[in-house]
């Protein structure tokens, strides 16, 4: 959805940066060691810096304080380098469809007769993909293993519920959406991109923060409440063994409890999935200039 894209593309500018980390209380440092030891606790925090919409301490607690520098610089490098009269151009001309007065009006427009189109066709499309997640459940061909497999079952009710029950291609709830977003835009004051590189960090992801909030309230008029969903979150420790760890994280969702396990990795202190390490190497083994082909040993 377009209104979708620019709202993602005012939040990509919202990694324009000082140079500095913002420098860490004692109690900053005493909760950062309790993590290190237990990580469920690092993850709790991010759970609740999300439902706060604290973006600015969601994206640092997601980085390893190095990577997390590496990103301000390159921000910082893109928000000094000299604004073009396109750039401007181009800003502004995508901006305004989400912020201009008449925006939502222009965006429905666009957007309703497609609605119509695929309201005609919801039906069967609804049958054709309840039908489906029975089959992947049901099959045992499928390739889910039985735990996952006895999990959706327990959640299969209350999905055909929520996908029967929600109107998908209702105009009046999109326009709803696309109205919370377009006032959370709105609210941010930016409509230029000098604008928007003259602003720190923290009042960028300050922005970005409103703007997730926005997002959620949107989503939640088609039945799902992610923050409720996110409060569920519980995470017990499996393993540590020096820098490596498991955990399981159980979210209930559609009053089924989902769970599934994490390998973490302890990474200048705190911890990361696997997953995440390995593509921040891959990434620092590129700009140091690797080949992206060939995989580092060990």
């Amino acid at each position: 959805m377009r209104s979708t894209m620019l709202t993602l593309s005012l939040l990509a500018f919202l990694g324009l940066a000082p140079q500095t980390l913002p420098a860490q209380t004692p109690a900053t440092v005493a909760m950062s060691a309790v993590a290190a030891a237990d990580p469920s606790i690092q993850l709790q925090e991010l759970v609740r810096q999300f439902r706060s919409n604290d973006l600015a301490a969601l994206v640092r607690g997601s980085l390893p304080p190095s990577h997390y520098q590496r990103l301000l610089d390159k921000y910082e490098e893109a928000r000094l380098k000299p604004t073009t009269e396109a750039q401007r151009a181009e800003f502004t001309e995508g901006l305004q469809k989400l912020i201009a007065p008449d925006a939502v009006d222009q965006l429905m427009a666009e957007i309703e007769p497609k609605l119509r189109e695929r309201a005609a066709q919801s039906e069967g499309m609804i049958l054709l993909g309840l039908g489906a997640m029975n089959m992947a459940i049901t099959s045992p061909d499928s390739e889910l293993a039985d735990e996952q497999r006895e999990m959706l079952k327990r959640a299969l009710p209350g999905i055909e519920a929520w996908i029967i029950e929600t109107d998908f291609f209702s105009a009046d709830t999109l326009r709803d959406a696309l109205t919370l977003v377009a006032d959370a835009a709105r609210r941010t004051g930016i409509s230029e991109l000098d604008q928007l590189k003259m602003l720190s960090f923290d009042q960028l992801l300050g922005h970005g923060g409103r703007l997730l909030a926005a997002g959620k309230q949107a989503v939640k008029l088609y039945g799902i409440d992610v923050d409720a969903i996110a409060a569920t979150a519980r995470m017990e420790v499996l393993e540590v063994e020096g820098d490596e760890a498991r955990v399981r994280t159980t979210v209930t969702v559609f009053d089924a409890p989902l769970h599934f396990e994490q390998s973490l990795v302890l990474v200048e202190g705190r911890w990361y999935t696997r997953e995440a390490a390995a593509d921040w190497n891959e990434h620092v083994h590129i700009e140091l200039g690797g080949d992206p082909s060939v995989e580092s040993e060990g």
